[in-house]
């Protein structure tokens, strides 16, 4: 439920409330957009008006989707882009053994998963797993990336000491498998990306919506993940990075 007033909230804090909703559909009304965001209506049709005026929201019909300046930004962010040079041939390859199946590769930002990349399947009819979606609590690529990118929350019927267990078992596995828990229909494996030093920086999840097709791909996303990190050690070394920082690579081959 919207509440009333701004409540003492900024106005960029309210647009980026609009646009992280917009992260999780095609197309939504105000009135879904307006509740989602936690803003009045009022509120939220100034706002997303000021938006599509920049050009980082597209308006149709009454209805509102990102638009393209919003996708030439994120399409800046500098993990995103080294990721997405460096898993192209990868996920090609993965493609061609998974035949319709949804490939995505995501990283760990503020406590969620975000995807950077990918190629679109089957799934994205149910579940659009496209670049900047927000993947739900407790996917497969969550738990690959907790390794070393620990969760803002406990996903919804986890304790501390079972989630544990779960991140324990897919480092030791290197591979996560889910099946219908975080979206009912749908069933994924994920594998680690990994810097130099080991640490998890992405996972690489082939998604599909029967769960028959997933356990067999195991070997072939770990395959697929270990090119994309020896893709990425070959990258220009970044500069030098706060802890926990992501590396600024200057450029992608």
């Amino acid at each position: 439920m919207a509440r009333s007033g701004t409540e003492g909230r900024g106005v960029l804090e309210g647009a980026f409330a609009l646009m992280e909703a917009l992260a999780h559909g095609d197309e939504v009304g105000l009135t879904r957009l307006a509740s989602d965001a936690e803003l009045p209506k009022a509120t939220a049709h100034r706002l997303l008006g000021q938006l599509v005026a920049l050009g980082a929201v597209q308006s149709r019909s009454g209805r509102y989707r990102l638009g393209p300046r919003t996708f030439r930004l994120g399409q800046a962010w500098h993990p995103a882009r080294a990721l997405r040079a460096a898993s192209a041939r990868p996920l090609r390859e993965l493609a061609s053994a998974s035949g319709r199946l949804s490939l995505s590769v995501s990283v760990a930002e503020a406590g969620h998963t975000i995807i950077v990349g990918g190629m679109r399947g089957a799934v994205d009819e149910v579940f659009p797993l496209r670049s900047g979606v927000v993947l739900p609590p407790g996917s497969a690529a969550e738990l690959v990336l907790a390794a070393s990118n620990p969760v803002a929350e406990l996903p919804e019927g986890r304790t501390e000491a079972s989630w544990a267990r779960e991140v324990a078992r897919a480092r030791e596995q290197g591979l996560a498998f889910e099946y219908g828990q975080c979206v009912s229909t749908l069933s994924c494996v994920a594998a680690p990306v990994l810097s130099a030093s080991g640490q998890v920086m992405a996972a690489v999840a082939a998604s599909a919506l029967d769960g028959k097709q997933i356990t067999p791909l195991g070997d072939a996303v770990r395959r697929a993940a270990a090119m994309i990190s020896a893709n990425l050690a070959r990258l220009p070394a970044p500069a030098a990075q706060a802890p926990g920082e992501w590396p600024a690579y200057e450029k992608a081959r």
